[in-house]
């Protein structure tokens, strides 16, 4: 092993070490002991640079094992123009921080910064697009939520009297949260990707796989949770889980199925000599003038209102990593802690044919 191999095997110990430690002082030392690596690192990229004069500048660089001195646009990024979403991805990256840079980022605790946490949680919505439909909540810990039930028509008040409130239909939903892990991992090839490039591509792996997993869990939460109706895709059933959802949730009221079920079983079901039971406008299918909503996870033909679901985030989607030494890749995962539940079994009728994708 070379001395520019040991170095880079030592500064990747000692970002272990910071990571996994909050104490000021041990950091301090171990940025101290990161400074005079890098010192021995330019000292030996200068030595190669002074023997091989008449080289090409990239057989320096590849000899110096990745570890040479950093461009001149990286070293624009400090001071005050210092980005702290810069210094994040960086460090997830597994690039080289200077001092300022690590004490930026252990002051803020390495947190996941705003701008990519919303890029994650953006990306997620417009994967599942239930998101937009249900009630969400992004509120930290277990949480008791209310929903207006069903419409209840008003009472005579005599002026002066008092009166009597149990009217108001209120629906109680207690939500707690389980952890959603997502990993994906690339190879040490990362570092050579830009700062944005990463970014994107690590946002649009993490979130895909996270919308997958809360959307499979809304619509699990929906078949157990809603009312269930007996029987087959029929044109009668398809009526009667309309029939079924009480009148004051029909407004916003959708259809739920996938491909499959939509294009194999409801659609051979349209007879326009006896009804008009699908009709197309654009790109949107509708169902006796409901909405149809394709979804993979719904294996099930439903018909409810995504208002009368409750999901919360108890925690903002995050994101780890670690550098594994044995295959040279680096592993990301990413988190989030999700709840659901349907507020009143009514809002959703559920067929209880299944037929998956």
């Amino acid at each position: 092993m070379t001395r520019l191999e040991e170095i880079e095997a030592r500064k990747l110990e000692i970002r272990t070490e910071v990571e996994s430690t909050e104490d000021i002082e041990t950091i301090d030392k171990l940025n101290e002991e990161v400074d005079t690596l890098n010192a021995e690192v330019q000292e030996i990229n200068e030595q190669h640079e002074e023997a091989e004069a008449n080289e090409n500048v990239e057989e320096v660089v590849s000899d110096a094992s990745e570890v040479s001195i950093e461009s001149s646009e990286e070293r624009k990024i400090g001071g005050n123009k210092m980005e702290y979403r810069q210094v994040y991805l960086k460090n997830l990256k597994g690039m080289e921080l200077d001092a300022e840079e690590r004490a930026a980022l252990v002051a803020a605790n390495a947190a996941i910064p705003t701008e990519t946490q919303n890029t994650i949680f953006e990306k997620v919505v417009k994967k599942v697009p239930m998101l937009d439909e249900i009630t969400l909540l992004k509120v930290k810990g277990n949480i008791d939520f209310y929903v207006e039930g069903t419409r209840t028509d008003g009472v005579n008040h005599t002026e002066g009297q008092s009166y009597d409130d149990a009217s108001v239909n209120l629906i109680k939903v207690s939500l707690a949260g389980t952890e959603i892990v997502k990993k994906v991992q690339i190879s040490d090839k990362v570092r050579e990707m830009s700062i944005d490039s990463f970014e994107d591509w690590l946002t649009d792996m993490l979130s895909d796989s996270i919308a997958n997993a809360i959307e499979g869990k809304i619509f699990a939460a929906i078949v157990s949770g809603g009312t269930a109706v007996e029987g087959e895709v029929t044109a009668d059933n398809v009526r009667a889980l309309v029939a079924g959802l009480p009148a004051g949730y029909e407004d916003g009221a959708k259809f739920y199925c996938n491909k499959t079920i939509f294009y194999n079983q409801v659609l051979k079901l349209q007879d326009l000599s006896k009804n008009e039971l699908v009709y197309r406008d654009g790109n949107t299918y509708y169902m006796l003038g409901y909405p149809v909503r394709i979804s993979d996870k719904a294996s099930n033909l439903i018909f409810g209102n995504g208002k009368k679901f409750v999901g919360n985030l108890a925690e903002e989607i995050n994101v780890k990593s670690v550098y594994d030494i044995d295959t040279n890749t680096y592993k990301y995962a990413g988190i989030a802690i999700w709840d659901g539940k349907v507020a009143d079994g009514t809002a959703f009728q559920v067929l209880s044919a299944e037929t998956s994708e």
